[in-house]
């Protein structure tokens, strides 16, 4: 009987220590199989290094100007981590590639603004994963520029037909937006390369930011200088020359387009 006891005790002292650590397993697996990628298995509490080399893709569900979009974003470093894509414009069977420098859709990508932690958090959510997402602008009330978007369509040049504007979100002075403007020629993205659509492109590496002036009654840009200052020191406007026009030749066709020359400049 001596014998016995110390067996049984050894046997039930098994029985909890494995009714204790089965559950504790089984929750562990759920819980890791709701955070894994589907692609690739990669836990998302793993070091942004592992991950830094993977992407996502957002496809936009509704034509934009006959456009279908997809954005393959990465994961970019500049001042603190962002996200940056290579947008993919299709129509007709035709397609092309820009790159925007900050994903603009606030979904996926917060900005510039001090977030470290918040895109870096949003790559890990959606890292290896196609989302179908829904495309849209936002403005504020009296604003041209519309917020929160990677790409738009503008009429910037007063021809009244629409530029395709590409956004660098948060990457310029004081965290405005940045933009690429193209003149769409036979469905064809060509860069507009001259003030005030390229002011900055040297030292931001996109054309213009959003502090530019549109005026479209006496279609003219107005653009105050310096950019992100709390006063500023002078103004240089912008209108449509009479004397010249922009000539863009695309399959040996010429296109012309206004030809914006600097009318004026007022120094405070």
């Amino acid at each position: 009987m001596k014998k016995i006891i110390p067996i049984i005790i050894i046997l039930v002292l098994v029985m909890v220590f494995y009714s204790i650590q089965r559950p504790m397993s089984e929750g562990k697996d759920v819980a890791e199989q709701e955070v894994i990628s589907d692609d690739e298995n990669v836990p998302l509490d793993e070091g942004l290094d592992k991950i830094r080399n993977d992407s996502f893709i957002v496809i936009y569900k509704q034509p934009v100007k006959g456009y279908m979009v997809k954005a393959v974003a990465k994961l970019a470093v500049s001042d603190v981590d962002i996200i940056s894509a290579d947008l993919t414009f299709t129509k007709d069977g035709q397609s092309f590639k820009l790159h925007t420098k900050c994903f603009g859709d606030s979904i996926f990508c917060k900005g510039r603004l001090d977030y470290d932690f918040e895109n870096p958090d949003l790559f890990r959510k959606y890292h290896n994963t196609t989302i179908y997402a829904d495309y849209h602008e936002y403005r504020e009330k009296g604003e041209l520029m519309p917020m929160y978007t990677p790409f738009f369509f503008r009429d910037l040049d007063f021809d009244g037909v629409e530029e395709l504007v590409i956004v660098h979100r948060s990457m310029g002075v004081r965290y405005h937006d940045g933009y690429d403007i193209y003149r769409m020629v036979e469905d064809r993205p060509v860069l507009i390369d001259y003030p005030p659509y390229n002011d900055n492109k040297d030292y931001w590496g996109f054309g213009m930011t959003d502090y530019p002036e549109f005026d479209y009654k006496t279609k003219t840009i107005s653009c105050p200088y310096p950019e992100g200052e709390l006063s500023y020191s002078g103004r240089i406007t912008y209108g449509i020359s009479k004397k010249q026009k922009d000539t863009v030749i695309v399959n040996g066709q010429k296109h012309y387009y206004n030809h914006m020359k600097l009318i004026k400049e007022e120094k405070y």
